[in-house]
């Protein structure tokens, strides 16, 4: 079972490209290759900058999986729990009549509404989700390389006390060009 603190360092750890090194590389092979030497070089601090999705790099970097599955899901099931309980007081405790000689609770006439209450939950906390998990509000963020967002594939280093000929090593047999990030 997971802790609270193992479900916050899992929720919300991320850390800003604020000082260390950024290695650009031209290709996704080479990303790919880069992030798993840093993860063989036990790097703690490093994340990876791509203008397309790369399949295989969240486990080369050894990412858990996202946490926006279960929300969305428990957002869907809270909804259920609310529209129904919402649904029922009004129907039996606080404007009981009965129609067409049904019982007060009739819960198949429930069904739909409860599917529309489900389905826009689910949505808006996968939505909210999206947003906070992947810190997308912050419009200021810095580009860590120039062109990542086109045509460049970049890797940040950002453990303490690392130099560039570390990097070099953690890099070796890639062509990559390094430049040191300022805080």
């Amino acid at each position: 079972m997971l802790s609270i603190a193992e479900i916050k360092r899992g929720l919300f750890s991320y850390d800003e490209v604020s000082g260390g090194y950024v290695a650009s590389l031209k290709t996704p092979a080479d990303l790919l290759k880069a992030a798993k030497q840093a993860k063989a070089a036990n790097v703690k601090l490093f994340d990876c900058f791509t203008p397309c999705p790369i399949h295989g790099l969240d486990t080369a970097m050894g990412l858990h999986r996202s946490w926006i599955p279960v929300l969305t899901f428990v957002g869907g099931i809270m909804a259920a729990i609310l529209g129904l309980t919402y649904i029922t007081f009004i129907d039996v405790f606080n404007w009981p009549i009965v129609f067409g000689g049904k019982p007060f609770f009739s819960w198949p006439a429930y069904i739909p509404i409860l599917f529309e209450l489900t389905i826009y939950f689910a949505a808006v906390f996968t939505v909210v989700a999206v947003l906070v998990l992947g810190r997308l509000g912050f419009i200021n963020r810095k580009v860590p390389a120039q062109g990542v967002t086109s045509d460049v594939f970049a890797i940040w280093i950002g453990d303490k006390g690392i130099s560039k000929a570390d990097v070099e090593r953690i890099l070796s047999g890639l062509n990559a060009q390094i430049e040191e990030v300022k805080a």
